[in-house]
């Protein structure tokens, strides 16, 4: 099996990904204080600021353009591990402290969806990365 075949049947997960992110990135537009009368910033449990709905949006889009060529999953599957790695652990920070000057406004289940997204990403990689590298078996002939 090389890249290419692991990454096409790992093609749900992928899916499944991109399109959460992409779906929470274009709903948070609808949902930001100024474009609602309520003034909350959440879709159902997860913050929706604009920068926030931008990085989802550009990743879900992102995702789907590497279902799309299997060869890419592979890629922005690291992409998104190191993305939200780095998310993650700058909302554990953002949400564990108050500022009133923070831009993105994580919550924790923000913090939770980003975790998790990082590991999945981290499963895919290392699975079409393992996949990669395996060779064919030889068939010994018998002497």
């Amino acid at each position: 099996m090389n890249e290419n075949t692991i990454g096409r049947s790992l093609r749900p997960v992928v899916l499944v990904i991109a399109l959460v992110h992409l779906v929470l990135g274009v709903l948070g537009f609808f949902f930001l204080p100024e474009a609602n009368q309520t003034g909350e910033n959440t879709i159902w449990i997860f913050s929706a600021t604009g920068m926030l709905n931008i990085i989802r949006a550009v990743i879900g889009v992102l995702g789907v353009a590497a279902v799309l060529k299997p060869s890419a999953i592979y890629s922005y599957m690291w992409m998104v591990f190191i993305a939200f790695a780095g998310l993650t652990a700058f909302g554990v920070l953002s949400a564990a402290t108050t500022s009133a000057g923070d831009t993105v406004n994580f919550n924790w289940a923000d913090n939770v969806l980003h975790a998790l997204t990082s590991l999945a990403a981290l499963a895919v990689g290392i699975a079409v990365a393992r996949g990669a590298e395996r060779k064919p078996a030889r068939k010994r002939a018998d002497v």
